[in-house]
């Protein structure tokens, strides 16, 4: 028997925005789909009086009250089923089994529940979103692999010596648990050669890297040898340092040893066809990145492409259009770089059309990229505008941690 949705409005053109995932669902049952599912991610938007606003102008006026009382209950985990139960859509036992999964998430530390929301939003791209979350799990609990994770977000988001601070720190509480040590302190310290690199400080990552392997695994001559995977993080911090100072060649030798062990990794196979690309060797970058496989493979190559030159724009518009396609369709950084590379390709319509998915996200890039294809229009007054809500965003950004 066909289920009807508990909205019967046809004209339900409003979505409302899941925040935290950059989805977007038309209709309440959407909505419980998604909480079900990104249930890590939807909780605490649960209790929001704009969640209960957009199911009034749905229609659907008796539940409307349930969603508004939401905020009053706790724990989150009540909350949460409270909401999925407001109407008959998903059957007892599957409840059941979220309801279990709750429970065992409930049970765990703050900041161990806190780290694993941040943790899956750095892995989703959003290092940005990330960090606010790990600075509330640091409040609960200073820990190595705490201050290691929310040094990879900074490290994506280029905040190199914010990194290397974290990172330092990391190390030094390892230093004083021997019972995390033999099983961390070896990655954190790649990790942290890795920061230096990218912070400038050679010398320091060269010595860091030394410590490291002169530390690894002392009790046994056997023990003591390095794993291919840990000797290929080595070849490639080793070939960052030459790129980041523009050895292209020697760079080059680094990364080639690094995928030639551990092809699978995908950063390597990038970094080895972005020294192609420095090195105006596009041709070899695009074989360089036929090997790799999904959706980052489309991303690279549209980079590459991109700067072969504006022939080959209509290149890089295809392969980050099987980018969108493959991966998430919400990415808001590869809805902005299909933008960007319509508007390089004098398609401003396309480009208009394309920044449109971007731009609820309130993300500064696609702001800015929104100011820079409404002047491509010709359209100055919403350049201007553009351009305010560029600087809006960027004082919010820093406003969240003051």
């Amino acid at each position: 028997m066909l289920q009807l949705c508990v909205s019967q409005n046809i004209s339900n053109s409003t979505p409302y925005f899941f925040k935290a995932t950059g989805i977007r669902v038309y209709s309440l049952e959407e909505a419980l789909y998604h909480a079900y599912h990104y249930w890590r991610e939807s909780v605490d938007e649960l209790a929001q009086d704009n969640l209960a606003s957009w199911v009034a102008s749905q229609g659907i006026s008796q539940v409307t009250s349930k969603v508004k009382s939401l905020s009053s209950i706790t724990p989150l985990s009540k909350r949460l089923l409270a909401f999925l139960s407001i109407i008959e859509y998903f059957s007892k036992p599957e409840l059941t089994a979220l309801k279990t999964d709750l429970e065992r998430w409930e049970h765990r530390l703050e900041w161990e529940k806190l780290k694993d929301r941040a943790d899956h939003l750095v892995s989703r791209g959003e290092p940005a979103k990330a960090l606010p979350l790990y600075h509330r799990a640091l409040s609960y609990d200073e820990n190595a692999i705490l201050l290691n994770n929310m040094a990879i977000a900074n490290m994506q988001l280029s905040n190199h010596q914010e990194a290397v601070k974290l990172f330092a720190k990391s190390q030094i509480l390892l230093s004083k648990n021997t019972t995390q040590e033999d099983s961390n302190s070896f990655a954190i310290a790649l990790h942290y050669a890795e920061a230096l690199t990218l912070n400038g400080d050679y010398e320091d990552a060269r010595n860091a890297l030394q410590t490291a392997s002169n530390r690894h695994r002392p009790d046994t001559a056997a023990n003591s040898r390095l794993s291919s995977s840990e000797t290929a993080h080595i070849q490639y911090i080793n070939g960052l340092m030459a790129y980041q100072q523009k050895d292209y060649p020697l760079a080059l030798d680094h990364f080639k040893k690094a995928v030639a062990q551990e092809p699978e990794v995908t950063h390597y196979t990038h970094k080895l066809a972005e020294t192609y690309r420095q090195m105006h060797q596009y041709d070899k970058a695009i074989t360089a990145l036929e090997q790799s496989p999904g959706a980052p493979h489309h991303v690279k190559m549209a980079e590459i492409y991109a700067a072969y030159g504006h022939t080959h724009m209509p290149e890089a518009i295809r392969h980050i259009r099987q980018a969108i396609s493959q991966g998430d369709q919400s990415d808001v950084v590869l809805w902005t770089k299909l933008a960007e590379y319509y508007r390089k390709d004098y398609d401003n319509e396309r480009a208009n059309d394309a920044i449109s998915h971007a731009l609820p996200s309130k993300n500064t890039s696609a702001l800015l990229e929104n100011a820079r294809i409404k002047k491509s229009l010709g359209r100055m007054r919403e350049y201007r505008a553009g351009l305010s809500d560029v600087l809006k965003g960027v004082k919010e950004q820093y406003s969240r941690f003051d």
